[in-house]
């Protein structure tokens, strides 16, 4: 008992990586003298420190020894410490695994560190709730009890998503220590899962994936079965799953623990906070009303710093299926009869699983980054996406990578990894990957309207990121014929207005249209803009695919739009602009394979010299950034797009900015501006009929006074009239908004200052 309270206090001291290190010395010496012990007081007093300070930080004084391994690099001393002792097969979970078998000790997990969606559930304590969630259903009494590995794994999970909990109190390991009790984070979107400092690799080396990484991927590698990596593989005595029947006890069984590990995971890391963490249909079936979240809290937490490498990974890890699944993992997946999914060989049968919080996740994340973010801040959750989106790029030598009993080799592998790049390239969509296509089609075709809406937003932020980022995914759609022509025909399918239709009659993509619908439905639950927020798609939210279509919200109208955005602000971009001009060009080129004969109004003959120097020598551009110091078309105007609906700038008074935007809406819709049969009306000849009594009758200078201002109230009708008509015609709309420029007020309060000032001295 004394020694594992001097272990706790040894381990909670340590805030240097020398410390850390000595700690973790400790911590493997204790383990190695009492491994045959079961000693209940290791986990009772120790283990809860030492999950502790190994995944949360308590900055500035006590980083996390993940962190501090991270901070001590090139020095290897206490990562290969840390190494020893988390690997799966090491002391510290084989130790829990006996006390699992054993059923020593149960751990309840702080509330206060859980997801949102899980704390509600918790407290709201609904049975048919708790039981639609693997981590909650028969792990729940008054708190969520957890088994050793079970606790484990929690903490594991937490740690990429710690640095953005500035709510969360302290752990049970930190009430004996007051330093530990105050958790003051920095939130910002830098990453602490960043895997080496610059400075330290040789240039043009690939930097060395991070501790954290490496320890993800020994953990899925030996817990969770895919077709490269299967569960079941030999036999080996002593390590956390190869248990018989008989030494199994209360250990889960492999699928189980697959199962509890990805949930987890997906759980912290996808869901989150999400206001809809379950299915609408879910919901519906079991009368269920889970608390929702105001649209402004939930914009305020943005992905965790380093969390999109390690969803990165997990995609990576789940997709990468050089074949059908193995005999053992295909065991393996048939043990569970709860999960009533078909595997597919190339959906992978995990994808369920990952589909809509992945889905969630990354549309949470365009709609609700902030306008003052820097746009090198999105591109986490925007690789995350081209990941999921390109699985035919995943080899087995992307995970080798991570994987710490091949970092021997690594020499020869920074030789080749020209070579592997140029394979990598080759790799590209094959009709075996059409299944994961069609199940996933939403990231193909609405996630990329979506994603043009952020891009609209930031590119006068970052434009040379913002076309960078829009030139990969064009890459990505337009890299094979095979599945541009598969994207099209689906679209066509949801569109069709019949049960068959002859251009996909033949084609089996008919059976996922009405998944599709469902899934659009579902996936975007909730999900809105607002009409200053840069908003795109506010008026036919969740209701259609816009990829193809040829309407204003279209994708090609979007990118054109774009387009002509993006060369104001490369124009005033200082020093060489020759990267930003050669993406111009490479998305016009990808536009002219995605779209071209797909859209109507897109000509066949249309000239490629048209598509790659419309940069040059324009005479208007659209201006939505600066309205009123340039030039802007009227027929322009009129695109919901347009500067009156973009993002409330720093430049601007909020709440007078969405006070004038609303006045402005409605003196339109009162005067018909904009509409787009307001100028369809034809004017009509007027006629007066005058009482010939009333004529001959004269009443002096004050009926003339009375007809001279009938006269002119008259005029001003006409003239308004003419104008009316005027701005119809061109679609010219009502705009307030100028007058909620700080700059204007500034200059108004000194003109009033100064005016009144003069009024003073004259007087």
């Amino acid at each position: 008992m004394a020694d594992a309270s001097a272990l706790a206090s040894t381990v909670l001291s340590a805030a240097t990586p020398p410390a850390a290190a000595a700690a973790a010395t400790a911590v493997l010496d204790y383990l190695a003298r009492h491994a045959a012990d079961n000693p209940r007081a290791f986990f009772a007093d120790a283990f809860p420190s030492i999950l502790y300070r190994l995944f949360v930080s308590s900055p500035p004084s006590s980083p996390s020894f993940l962190d501090l391994a991270a901070a001590a690099q090139p020095d290897p001393t206490l990562a290969n410490l840390l190494l020893a002792l988390l690997s799966p097969s090491g002391p510290l979970l084989s130790a829990a695994a006996s006390a699992d078998r054993l059923a020593l000790i149960r751990f309840a997990f702080p509330s206060e560190r859980l997801p949102h969606w899980l704390r509600a559930a918790l407290s709201d304590d609904n049975p048919d709730l708790l039981a639609l969630s693997p981590l909650l259903a028969a792990r729940v009494g008054h708190e969520l009890h957890l088994s050793v590995f079970e606790y484990f794994l929690f903490w594991f999970a937490y740690y990429p998503v710690s640095s953005s909990d500035a709510s969360a109190s302290p752990s049970p390991a930190s009430a004996s220590n007051p330093a530990l009790k105050s958790r003051s984070r920095l939130e910002s979107w830098v990453s602490t899962l960043a895997p080496t400092a610059i400075g330290t690799r040789k240039p043009g080396h690939k930097p060395e994936p991070s501790l954290y990484l490496k320890l993800l991927y020994a953990y899925l590698k030996q817990f969770v079965p895919t077709a490269c990596t299967p569960l079941l593989r030999r036999r080996l005595g002593g390590t956390l799953l190869q248990r018989t029947a008989s030494e199994e006890g209360h250990i889960m069984d492999p699928f189980a623990r697959a199962d509890f590990f990805l949930h987890t995971l997906v759980q912290f890391w996808l869901v989150g906070d999400d206001f809809s963490p379950l299915p609408v249909q879910t919901c519906r079936a079991f009368g269920l009303h889970l608390p929702s979240r105001a649209r402004a809290e939930l914009s305020a937490h943005l992905p965790p710093p380093g969390l999109g490498d390690a969803v990165k990974l997990l995609v990576m890890y789940l997709n990468c299926c050089d074949g059908g699944p193995r005999t053992d993992a295909r065991t393996v997946f048939e043990r569970s009869a709860a999960r009533n999914v078909i595997s597919d060989t190339q959906v992978g049968f995990w994808n369920p699983l990952i589909q809509r919080p992945m889905y969630r996740f990354v549309l949470r994340a365009f709609l609700f980054c902030p306008i003052g973010a820097v746009i090198k801040n999105a591109t986490q959750v925007f690789s995350v996406w081209l990941a999921y989106m390109e699985p035919w790029k995943v080899t087995q030598e992307d995970l080798d990578e991570y994987d710490v009993s091949l970092m021997q080799g690594k020499g020869t592998q920074q030789a080749a990894e020209g070579k592997e790049s140029q394979k990598r390239d080759a790799l590209c969509y094959t009709p075996p990957w059409k299944n994961y296509v069609l199940s996933n089609y939403l990231f193909y075709s609405s996630m990329v309207v979506h994603f043009l809406g952020f891009a609209h937003k930031f590119i006068h932020s970052d434009v040379s990121s913002v076309l960078l980022m829009i030139q990969k995914v064009l890459e990505v759609l337009s890299s094979s014929t095979e599945l541009v022509d598969l994207l099209y025909k689906v679209d066509v399918a949801y569109h069709s207005r019949l049960a068959t239709s002859p251009s996909c009659s033949s084609d089996d993509v008919l059976k996922y249209v009405p998944s599709i619908r469902e899934q659009l439905k579902d996936w975007e639950d909730g999900l809105t803009e607002t009409d200053a927020d840069g908003s795109f798609l506010h008026e036919h939210w969740n209701s259609d695919l816009r990829l193809f279509s040829c309407g204003e919200e279209g994708a090609y109208h979007l990118l054109q739009l774009l387009l002509i955005r993006a060369e104001l602000e490369i124009q005033r971009l200082p020093g060489d602009t020759l990267q930003a001009l050669q993406s111009l060009d490479l998305i016009r080129s990808c536009m002219k394979k995605l779209f071209q004969s797909r859209i109507e109004g897109i000509h066949h003959n249309t000239a490629p010299e048209e598509f790659q120097h419309q940069h040059q020598g324009r005479g208007e551009v659209f201006t939505p950034k600066h309205p009123y110091s340039g030039k802007s078309k009227f027929s322009e105007v009129k695109y919901r797009g347009d500067w009156m609906k973009r993002p409330i700038s720093e430049t601007e008074v909020a709440w007078l900015a969405r006070i004038l935007i609303r006045l402005s809406d409605r003196l339109n819709d009162a005067l018909r501006l904009g509409c787009d049969d307001a100028g369809d009306s034809a004017a009509h000849s007027t006629y007066i009929k005058f009482d010939r009594n009333e004529l001959t009758t004269i009443g002096g200078p004050k009926d003339a006074a009375k007809m001279a201002l009938v006269a002119v109230c008259s005029l001003l009708a006409l003239v308004g009239q003419a104008l009316l008509k005027f701005m119809r015609a061109h679609r010219v709309k009502i705009n307030l908004r100028v007058f909620a420029s700080k700059k204007l007020l500034a200059g108004l309060v000194v003109l009033y200052a100064v005016v009144a000032g003069t009024r003073n001295v004259l007087g």
